[in-house]
């Protein structure tokens, strides 16, 4: 978005709405606490109320002292959709958004149905509401579609990251949501990621000097970490300064994760090249997150899966050249953004070529951090994402009142 359409958005936003945000939150790690974190001080700034209700998160110090945040949401208990409505229905908001991801829900394998339960109570209640769904792939599994059916039919608004994700939709789902909207995944701009330079986060973490490519997120097996290991002995081959830094864990509760965490440390155990490949264990707080990725000159995303990345934004916000493999959004941002290179999926050979060619010429490397920050300034900046999304929030409001319909992006 440009600062003429910026000034648009400003001029159809409804001043003075109050929001509640229904989303993990910060002092919980996760991609998904941060993008609400982010994009809820963004919204602030343009003067609006913002409410929380979020995990009671007792292990990470809880939510105390943290004015307009509401604990309600412990998906451990059943039934945990009455105490967020109640808590809703004591904010009376004139909006709610809710930030999806099936791992946040997916509690014994209930599959959102505690969330669904929620959305039917604030659709019968005609409480405008509107969904962002952080995991929508171009073909999803048979319970993805369930979800996906049943949630839009109950939202004002679902929004999705990609303009690829609402095109593949309808094919899955067999019909074409009218609701559906893009808005992208937010970065915040050069200058305010709160993170030392490049080679005071080498420094930090014993890389100074060396080439490092990273691999970081939440251990999971569609993110394919286990094929950079695999190619990473003909890497330092072709560069022997080259540091290979494996940075996160299998998250909380991931049943996936914690059965492919053991074989992702044995495959680096087992490496002939295991000296050169460097791992720094554990969940991350915001600024520990952007200081390791800061040491990174490349960052390289080799999922088999996806439907975008808040890693990849993030990698984009502090300049990193990416590789990633062609599925879903992954694709998409490097195309549009121009930061940073395509491999095949599963053509290992173009992945290390890739890695070795953005390794050796600097050149190549410092045009896709140009370009990384340039996208994050102009198209997705939050300044400007929250925008969207206050644009879109007044466009339900007005719709519910029958003043009109949201707007179609």
């Amino acid at each position: 978005m440009n600062s003429k359409e910026a000034v648009s958005f400003k001029r159809d936003i409804i001043p003075n709405l109050t929001l509640c945000m229904v989303t993990p939150y910060p002092p919980r790690f996760g991609g998904i606490a941060t993008y609400a974190d982010e994009l809820i001080h963004a919204i602030k700034s343009y003067d609006y109320t913002v409410y929380v209700i979020c995990n009671p998160d007792v292990s990470n110090g809880g939510h105390g002292g943290q004015e307009g945040v509401y604990p309600a949401m412990d998906v451990e208990k059943t039934g945990w959709h009455k105490d967020v409505f109640k808590a809703i229905k004591n904010i009376n908001p004139d909006i709610v958004h809710i930030q999806h991801e099936y791992g946040l829900y997916d509690i014994d394998d209930k599959f959102s149905t505690d969330l669904l339960d929620l959305l039917v109570l604030l659709n019968l209640d005609r409480i405008p509401t509107a969904i962002t769904y952080h995991s929508v792939y171009t073909t999803l599994s048979s319970k993805e579609h369930v979800f996906m059916n049943l949630s839009l039919q109950l939202v004002d608004a679902g929004i999705v990251h990609e303009e690829l994700q609402k095109i593949f939709l309808p094919v899955n789902l067999g019909w074409v949501p009218q609701n559906l909207h893009v808005i992208p995944h937010g970065a915040k701009m050069v200058g305010e990621v709160d993170v030392p330079d490049a080679a005071e986060a080498k420094r930090i973490y014993g890389l100074s000097g060396k080439d490092v490519v990273m691999c970081l997120g939440w251990w999971e097996p569609y993110k394919k970490f286990e094929d950079v290991v695999k190619i990473w002995p003909e890497v330092v081959k072709g560069d022997p300064n080259a540091i290979l830094v494996i940075a996160g864990d299998a998250r909380p509760g991931s049943k996936r994760g914690i059965i492919y965490k053991p074989a992702l440390l044995t495959a680096i155990d087992e490496s002939p090249a295991k000296e050169s490949i460097v791992l720094i264990q554990g969940s991350f707080s915001p600024k520990e997150y952007n200081t390791i990725l800061n040491a990174a000159d490349i960052i390289i995303l080799p999922y088999d899966r996806s439907s975008q990345s808040g890693v990849l934004a993030h990698a984009f916000a502090l300049g990193k050249a990416a590789i990633v493999t062609d599925v879903g959004g992954l694709m998409a941002e490097v195309r549009a953004s121009g930061a940073g290179v395509v491999a095949a999926l599963g053509d290992l050979d173009a992945l290390r070529d890739y890695i070795l060619l953005l390794l050796k010429n600097e050149h190549i490397r410092a045009r896709y951090a140009q370009k990384a920050v340039q996208y994050v300034q102009k198209k997705i900046g939050w300044k400007y994402v929250a925008g969207m999304h206050l644009s879109l929030y007044s466009s339900i409001v007005r719709s519910k009142k029958g003043e009109g319909s949201p707007p179609n992006y």
